[in-house]
């Protein structure tokens, strides 16, 4: 299906310009209303990591504490309403909710103890194989595996360089994800599987935090741009203008402070993450 009007009037986004030109809650309320049903589904998948957010913030906070990002598919009573369907046996999993959410929640219930790192690690895996799996856009498909292998080989470089463990920090199932968690020194087999495998371990070399942060997010500005290089005006040119948006949101929101935050509780986080999966391993056994 062809948006040639909507895509024709969207303002330019440019990369190292954080000028607000839309927000991507104004962008999903005009997809509301323009998408076909088909792409809508399609869309929508995008905006389940919202709901995996709030979905975390419930388990861990309560209905009363929790934070809730309207940017979501679900409204919160809808998240409520997924973990009490799993509490009672008696109930049936409602099957306008993604499968992998009653599984996520059921893990959780059963390993309440087990701290806030695993979860968020395991809901990614989870996601991560939903969208894999469950899509037949192709270029959901490469963006959805695209981020996961970033995430990975960059968790195995930093945790190597430290000397750290780190099979069990690996997400998803894929064949570079299997690769890092089994091979002893899988760099140079990796570049057979992705071809931007050297990009990764430049950016990995930076030292300064923010500074690798945004050359993350420009490798994957340049990826959108060339994989929707011919796609006009059909439904991959929405969504990588979403993309877009969202790297754009998300540094003009982010101050130097709170960037070096997260990159700090990423690289203290590693051993005691490691320590915490072992752990949890043992208690499946």
């Amino acid at each position: 299906m062809s948006y040639y009007a909507f895509i024709s009037g969207l303002p330019d986004l440019i990369f190292d310009e954080h000028k607000k030109v839309y927000t991507t809650r104004e962008f999903k309320d005009e997809l509301k209303t323009l998408l076909s049903w088909r792409n809508k589904r399609v869309v929508n998948k995008l905006f389940l990591k919202y709901d995996n957010e709030n979905l975390l913030s419930y388990l861990k906070c309560g209905e009363e504490n929790m934070t809730f990002n309207d940017l979501a598919n679900y409204p919160q009573e809808a998240i409520i309403d997924m973990v009490d369907s799993v509490k009672d046996e008696d109930r049936k999993w409602n099957n306008k909710y993604p499968n992998y959410l009653h599984i996520f929640i059921q893990d959780y219930l059963e390993h309440e103890e087990t701290p806030k790192i695993f979860w968020e690690d395991h809901l990614s895996t989870l996601y991560y194989n939903y969208l894999l799996n469950k899509t037949s856009n192709r270029f959901l498909k490469a963006w959805s595996e695209l981020n996961m292998n970033i995430r990975n080989v960059l968790t195995a470089l930093s945790a190597r360089r430290e000397s750290i463990e780190y099979d069990y920090l690996i997400v998803g199932d894929n064949e570079v994800a299997t690769l890092l968690r089994t091979s002893q020194n899988p760099g140079h087999t990796l570049m057979e599987f992705i071809d931007y495998y050297e990009s990764i371990r430049e950016i990995d070399e930076i030292s300064d935090l923010l500074q690798k942060e945004q050359r993350i997010d420009l490798f994957l500005w340049e990826w959108i741009d060339e994989c929707t290089f011919f796609h006009y005006f059909d439904v991959e040119k929405i969504m990588g203008y979403l993309f877009k948006l969202q790297i754009i949101e998300r540094w003009r929101l982010l101050d130097n402070e709170r960037g070096g935050e997260i990159f700090r509780n990423i690289v203290n986080n590693l051993k005691d993450s490691v320590k915490l999966y072992k752990n949890f391993e043992t208690t499946k056994r």
